[in-house]
């Protein structure tokens, strides 16, 4: 659960049980005051009644008298006795209410179905009783409360809303903030800025930035040591090459063929060769920044010189090579970019392709404006290993060509600097696909034209 959604589940939540507890103890005091206001009042008049004369008591009504007055509905009741029980009093139904001379102050009593509420006030000579219907306090708090209730129904969706919208403004920087960070590239190491954020979001900022620079120092040592030892590593492996031919010259001189741990010195030689300068080559990449040098490409210039420095091992292959061109004249895609770095990514590709294309088949280069593809006729790599592909110092099984393993790695560093993704299709034959990141589509290229 996100940090936007805890919090307004917290407060969607908690506002109403806030407003309902608030309610119920508006409720519990608007009772307390009304209980308080009519108990006054019935002390009031039970005091008055008291202190009256006998000359001014009206007399007790007549029972027929009685009753047909009792039929009305009454909330209040007032009576008086004699000490002896007998009634001097009796007002809107007081016979109804019970004669306790031994009770004196409040009483709650149930008269025929009804709740009462009665005080009783004793004299020398009299005992009086006032009784009130607690029904008409309830309505009365009922209404009071319901008056309160109305305002509070309303304003608490808006209220509910005024939450949520102070909540996802409260938290727009944190979502800037994540948009930030997301957007960014695995090689882009640099601070993430802190000064339009809120003072609570800017440690995580300054730790955030921190550990990049942590992670930038690691990198630049690893790019380091991979180039100062790719770099350490050419020239004693120069010389060792150059004893090697001037060893494989004199076997050659006498007419002597090499034998099989002479092939296999030689092939380790040309293998580790390839490794030095592809590491060379990834070092450098790696030391390019997160995105190429923003320069006119040439195509035509650079796939003539790229299919040049091709020819000679498609010709002891048997392999043609082709290049497809987009129709309608369009220009190919990256328009522009680091040609230098275009060209290493592309002679690896032709290169594997090359490699693992049997005789007498075609590699084909389609240039396209929604990208690069490399297709080549060889026997394809399996599903389960495609996943792998690209992964430093990665050999298919069973290769026994001299391979580093570096080399998708490369490429895939130099498609990432040109806003290309890197993808494979093992089908008939092997295709390696650089798409341009804004095309989820591609028309299929033209048959292949020879060169």
């Amino acid at each position: 659960m996100t940090l936007q959604r805890r919090l307004l589940v917290l407060l969607l939540v908690g506002a109403p049980l806030v407003w309902t507890a608030g309610l119920l103890f508006d409720r519990n005091r608007v009772q307390h005051e009304v209980n308080e206001l009519f108990d006054t009042q019935l002390v009031l008049l039970a005091q008055q009644v008291l202190t009256l004369p006998p000359v001014q008591l009206p007399p007790p009504a007549t029972e027929a008298a009685a009753s047909a007055h009792d039929a009305q509905p009454s909330r209040m009741a007032i009576v008086a006795w004699q000490r002896d029980g007998q009634a001097l009093l009796a007002l809107h139904g007081g016979t109804h209410l019970p004669f306790e001379p031994a009770v004196s102050g409040f009483v709650d009593r149930t008269i025929d179905r009804r709740d009462w509420r009665i005080y009783y006030l004793q004299s020398e000579h009299r005992v009086v009783a006032i009784g009130h219907q607690v029904h008409e306090r309830r309505e009365l708090i009922n209404g009071l409360t319901t008056g309160q209730l109305l305002p509070w129904l309303l304003t608490l969706p808006v209220l509910l809303l005024v939450m949520t919208a102070a909540v996802r403004t409260a938290l727009a920087p944190l979502r800037q903030l994540a948009s930030t960070i997301e957007g960014r590239s695995p090689s882009d190491l640099r601070p993430l800025p802190d000064t339009p954020l809120p003072a609570e979001l800017q440690p995580v900022v300054r730790s955030m930035n921190t550990l990049l620079a942590r992670m930038g120092r690691s990198l630049e040592q690893e790019r380091r040591f991979t180039a100062d030892a790719a770099h350490e590593l050419r020239t004693p492996l120069a010389a060792l090459q150059a004893q090697w031919d001037a060893l494989q010259a004199g076997a050659g001189a006498e007419g002597r063929a090499p034998t099989p741990a002479e092939q296999k010195v030689g092939a380790g030689l040309a293998r580790l060769e390839r490794l030095v300068t592809q590491m060379l080559a990834l070092a450098r990449v790696e030391h390019a920044g997160a995105t190429a040098a923003s320069a006119p490409i040439d195509w035509p210039a650079l796939v003539e010189s790229l299919f040049s420095e091709m020819l000679p091992l498609a010709e002891v292959g048997r392999v043609e090579l082709a290049c497809d061109w987009p129709d309608n004249g369009a220009s190919p895609w990256p328009q522009r970019g680091d040609e230098e770095l275009l060209r290493v990514m592309l002679r690896n590709l032709l290169h594997n392709a090359l490699r693992h294309a049997p005789a007498g088949s075609t590699v084909a280069l389609r240039l396209s404006a929604s990208g690069i593809e490399v297709v080549d006729a060889g026997p394809g790599v399996p599903e389960a290993l495609i996943q792998r592909l690209g992964a430093r110092f990665f050999r298919l099984p069973g290769q026994g060509d001299g391979g580093s393993g570096l080399g998708l790695s490369i490429v895939r560093r130099i498609a990432e600097m040109h806003g290309l993704t890197l993808s494979f299709d093992s089908g008939k034959g092997f295709t390696v696909r650089l798409a341009r990141g804004d095309s989820d589509t591609r028309a299929a290229p033209p048959p292949p034209t020879t060169i």
